[in-house]
């Protein structure tokens, strides 16, 4: 049922994508999102009459997801709280899904090992996107992909983990855990309002009371944010809210060997992206003072190939531009195919900014659910 609701989410996006400028298409997309409805909570009866089961693992589980469909900054939230437990000292393992992922009928138990916490294992295409770019970022880290959480979890405790970060983890309610972290966009905390297919809600707002803590990304913007708080307050019941935004730390070619910090990046670009939510990374380099003349978007998780590359190649010789900047996800997957380029790729690393000086202490507010004493839940 999860698995099958999972996919029921991905076809109704792409319907939504592909639909969602045509009026007819809208009122016959409203028709399926009342047929999501149904099954979306029909899912929830099966796991409150306990038809479905809930397992509880001997390790503290922190989920962090989204109740929209597209990009939210969940991967760069894993990335931090991630760092800040292993930085603390604990044994950490981030357990992934792997969308789109080139899967391997060798595989054991439908799951792959991307990280033991010492090397990467397996390339991008073999694990995903997102857990590739973890593993790459939290070197230390246990990265873990498989549709079975609470298999993965199983492997990576027995790799010592004892805490489990699942990466867009908020639908998976198979698996019981101690945070349930959820990120909300502050630039659309609900988009218009719809499920998909007919809006990008997975679920509905009502779906926050799950949440622990919760967590406004995009969220640099004063007036964008407090709009966002007034929409979600009647369902955020005195739970902890912190804010994030990100900032581009510094700039990476990719076909030759130079570092610009991003206030040194002066030149004139055009960007590109295959990523959930493209505007978020058009704006971060408007917001960064980076001159983009031409902005080109791919569908998300895209397999780039030569004649991609070339067409963004195209495109900036017949704007008279030397620089190409992208994400640091789509990096991973272009920079083989780049090393010809007449012109430079960049890859734009981000890092995360919270509104405290110590925030994330305030998204552990559950005691562990084995009674383990984890200093980092105090």
């Amino acid at each position: 049922m999860q698995k099958f609701l999972k996919i029921l989410q991905i076809k109704f996006l792409h319907i939504y994508n592909k639909y969602r400028e045509n009026i007819f298409f809208n009122s016959l997309l409203k028709i399926f999102s009342y047929s999501y409805f149904f099954i979306y909570k029909f899912w929830l009866l099966l796991y409150k009459l306990n038809v479905l089961k809930k397992y509880t693992l001997k390790a503290n589980v922190i989920s962090i997801g989204n109740i929209t469909a597209g990009g939210t900054g969940k991967t760069p939230l894993t990335i931090e709280i991630a760092n800040h437990l292993i930085h603390k000292g604990y044994k950490v393992a981030v357990l992934s899904r792997g969308y789109k992922r080139k899967i391997n009928n060798n595989e054991i138990l439908n799951q792959v090992l991307v990280s033991d916490g010492q090397d990467i294992l397996v390339d991008h295409e073999t694990s995903g996107d997102e857990p590739y770019l973890i593993a790459k970022k939290s070197p230390k880290a246990i990265v873990i992909v498989g549709n079975d959480r609470v298999k993965a979890g199983l492997s990576a405790i027995r790799l010592g983990a004892e805490i489990l970060i699942l990466d867009d983890g908020y639908q998976h309610l198979k698996l019981n855990r101690n945070e349930n972290i959820l990120l909300i966009d502050s630039y659309k905390p609900f988009d218009n309002g719809q499920l998909i297919p007919a809006g990008l809600l997975r679920e509905p707002p009502s779906a926050i009371n799950r949440s622990t803590a919760i967590v406004l990304s995009n969220a640099e913007k004063p007036e964008l944010k407090n709009l966002c708080l007034e929409k979600i307050s009647s369902f955020t019941n005195g739970k902890p809210i912190i804010s994030m935004h990100y900032k581009i730390k510094q700039f990476k070619a990719l076909n030759i060997k130079k570092t610009m910090l991003s206030n040194e990046f002066k030149e004139t670009a055009i960007a590109f992206c295959g990523i959930g939510n493209p505007k978020s990374f058009f704006n971060l380099l408007e917001c960064s003072n980076i001159k983009i003349i031409d902005q080109i978007e791919f569908p998300d998780h895209h397999p780039y190939n030569y004649d991609d590359i070339k067409a963004v190649i195209q495109k900036a010789q017949k704007n008279n531009v030397e620089n190409i900047i992208t994400t640091e996800k789509d990096a991973l997957k272009i920079e083989e195919l780049c090393q010809a380029s007449p012109v430079t790729f960049w890859s734009s690393e981000l890092e995360v900014k919270l509104d405290d000086s110590s925030p994330i202490e305030k998204l552990f507010v559950n005691k562990p659910l084995d009674g383990k004493k984890n200093a980092a839940y105090s």
